[in-house]
């Protein structure tokens, strides 16, 4: 939390300098000041996509001197020399020097090197870095392990296979399975016990014939080779469950992905070597989540109550096209926040937020604006699972619901402006695909205002997704309020600037409400807290008045 003397130094118009500090982080934690080494570079994009249903990782390049062979990974003693520092941390933070004679910063983006190149002519060497989600931006989920191939046993002497093993989402566990000669000959004749490790014997197969138990969710086919199967000639596989969701909140689900935990219980998945390994600590102490965040997206998808979704990954799947699948249902992002843990948030904004005024009496020193018809959504096609019929996963999932929704007054305007969706999850009614189309054609149906300017370091502490207000004499903006969705960080340049771009859509300015209570009527669940942030789950069944509008945050009528 930065200090009332730190946000007073950030607030000046001119007549300080900020701090740049540039930290070296090695993969067992150890901090290295390397500020005196910096030369440039460091200029942090974050981007939050019009698209709603878009991923985008940060990136930058940082320069460093390497006089000192500092970061000469073949000198001894130096930083990088016998370790591997593709993984590492590079940690910028900004800063003021206070009144009081001491140094305060505050980080504004905690980054991996993933490239390292030399300039041995002017001494220096260049960091490539990016932020914590480009380790799942090209990455797969559910892998299929070599464990599910079936590995003839070294004794066998028939020389033939066991091919086409599949699994059944929701049914299949995690299992060793055993398939063993019984009664010896070729195809049609060979009959093989098939004995679970958890299930038991589930009944003879034949060769030749495909084996299926849907009950117990294995499915393969025996067949002979040159040599006929002989007793005892046996087969032995792992069958792994699938990430699989049955009724799970959409937050839930992401989290679970992300960690490999189930966050009601906060105990390892049963298919966690098929989906991320992230930090799963349900508290601030979490190094890569921001759990506070993915705390209040959860908590805002159970109170809709739309989103307890039924859904499985298949083998090989992109991580990325998931993870977008989730977050599209309730419009929501996940983006790096300034202490590089990654962050959730949703469509709906929060009631106590962080409302910061940026003015071209204060310090913007330029604004432009743009409102563009090609960033309207008026039509929305969504093909989804609209049964509760899953394949096995050697079979494509069949999308076998369709959902359109348009708005006719923007549609008479405008025309039709569509954009498709391939939803692969389930809920009872498809309440979900409903919902979602309905807000999202709400929130982009009208041309978005989208402000760009600049401004100084008054902006440090601003993150993507917060709610700001802008006001420019020369444009005639005055308390527009609008969301975060790209920060620029430019701490090279002189004087160091911040970019951003704020956009208010449709539904920017919106009345929310719920009720609350601060008297105690004798129930047993009063008083309620004035504040909807803080309020307990049961508070939230009441309620908080709050519109968004005009250059003031959002303010509150308790009951």
């Amino acid at each position: 939390m930065a200090s009332v003397a730190f946000t007073a130094e950030m607030d000046k118009q001119r007549g300080v300098t900020p701090r740049t500090k540039v930290e070296f982080i090695d993969k067992d934690a150890n901090v290295t000041d390397v500020t005196a080494n910096y030369l440039g570079g460091a200029n942090f994009e974050q981007v939050r996509e019009r698209a709603p249903d878009e991923i985008q990782a940060g990136q930058f390049d940082i320069t460093m001197s390497n006089e000192t062979n500092l970061f000469s990974e073949y000198v001894p003693g130096s930083l990088l020399y016998g370790v591997d520092y593709h993984g590492a941390k590079i940690r910028i933070s900004q800063g003021f020097l206070l009144p009081d004679g001491t140094l305060e910063y505050e980080m504004q983006g905690v980054l991996f090197i993933d490239q390292l190149k030399t300039d041995p002519v002017s001494s220096r060497v260049t960091l490539r870095c990016r932020d914590l989600l480009w380790k799942i931006m090209d990455q797969k989920l559910h892998a299929r392990p070599d464990s599910e191939i079936p590995v003839p046993d070294s004794g066998n002497v028939g020389d033939g296979v066991v091919s086409g093993v599949a699994k059944l989402p929701f049914i299949t566990v995690n299992e060793t399975w055993t398939v063993t000669c019984t009664t010896p000959g070729a195809d049609g004749v060979a009959q093989f016990s098939v004995s679970g490790s958890i299930s038991g014997s589930i009944g003879p197969a034949t060769s030749g014939t495909e084996f299926i138990s849907a009950a117990k969710g294995i499915r393969f086919t025996i067949r002979g080779g040159a040599t006929n199967w002989s007793a005892g000639d046996k087969f032995i596989f792992l069958l792994t469950q699938s990430p699989e969701w049955d009724g799970v909140n959409a937050g839930k689900i992401i989290w679970s992905i992300l960690t490999g935990y189930d966050w009601d219980s906060d105990t390892q998945e049963a298919f966690a070597d098929s989906v991320f390994n992230l930090d799963h600590t349900q508290s601030d102490a979490n190094e890569d989540l921001d759990y506070e965040a993915f705390a209040t997206v959860i908590s805002i998808i159970d109170s809709i109550g739309v989103f307890n979704l039924k859904g499985y990954i298949p083998y090989d799947s992109d991580a990325v096209q998931y993870l977008q699948s989730l977050i599209v249902m309730f419009l929501g992002s996940i983006y790096t926040g300034n202490d590089g843990r990654i962050k959730m948030t949703t469509y709906v904004p929060s009631f106590t937020p962080n409302f910061r005024t940026f003015s071209d009496t204060a310090q913007i020193m330029q604004l432009s604006y743009s409102r563009g018809i090609d960033e309207v959504i008026n039509h929305v096609s969504v093909d989804y699972k609209g049964s509760d019929t899953w394949p096995w996963l050697s079979e494509e999932l069949t999308l076998d619901g369709h959902f359109v929704n348009q708005d006719d007054t923007s549609v008479a305007d405008r025309g039709q402006l569509s954009q498709a969706f391939t939803i692969p999850w389930y809920s009872t009614g498809g309440n979900h695909i409903q919902d979602f189309a309905s807000k999202l054609i709400s929130r982009y149906k009208d041309p978005p205002l989208n402000i760009e300017f600049t401004t100084r370091m008054d902006a440090l502490l601003t993150e993507i997704g917060d709610r700001a207000i802008v006001e420019d004499s020369k444009s005639g903006l005055s308390g527009i309020i609008g969301e975060v969705t790209r920060i620029v960080k430019q701490f090279d340049g002189t004087p160091a600037s911040i970019q951003m771009r704020l956009r208010q859509d449709s539904t920017t300015n919106t009345l929310f409400g719920a009720i609350g209570s601060e008297e105690d009527e004798g129930d047993g669940i009063s008083p309620q807290t004035d504040d909807y942030d803080t309020a307990t789950t049961t508070d939230k069944q009441f309620a908080y008045f709050s519109k968004v509008g005009g250059p003031h945050p959002p303010q509150y009528s308790v009951f």
